[in-house]
C-alpha cells in the first residue's frame, strides 16, 4: 500500500494532535526475575504473567508463559522445577 501526500498529511496531523507519534519513554514497575534472567516489565504484564503461572501451577502442569518485557517478548517454560520472583523495579 502507498501512501499520497494527502493521506501522509492526515496521517501526521492525527499523530501530533493526538501525541501517538511523541510517546515519552515510562519506566516499567516490576523486575520478573525468571530462568537466571532480570526481565523489566509493566505492572499490567506484571499481573498477567502472575496469572499466567498461577493457573500452570493450579493444573499441575508445565506450559509455555509470554512474557512481554522492555526488550521484547519471552515464551518461558512454566514448570515445579523452575522458580520466578517478581520485586519492584528501582
Amino acid at each position: 500500500m502507498t501512501m499520497t501526500p494527502d493521506f501522509h498529511v492526515a496521517v501526521d496531523d492525527f499523530a501530533q494532535e493526538t501525541g501517538l507519534g511523541h510517546r515519552t519513554q515510562t519506566r516499567s514497575g516490576y523486575i520478573v526475575h525468571a530462568l537466571g534472567r532480570d526481565f523489566r516489565v509493566t505492572d499490567e504484564m506484571a499481573r498477567i504473567f502472575l496469572n499466567q503461572v498461577e493457573r500452570v501451577a493450579a493444573a499441575d502442569a508445565s506450559a509455555l508463559v509470554v512474557l512481554r518485557h522492555d526488550a521484547g517478548v519471552e515464551l518461558l517454560l512454566v514448570t515445579d522445577d523452575n522458580s520466578f520472583s517478581i520485586r519492584t523495579a528501582p
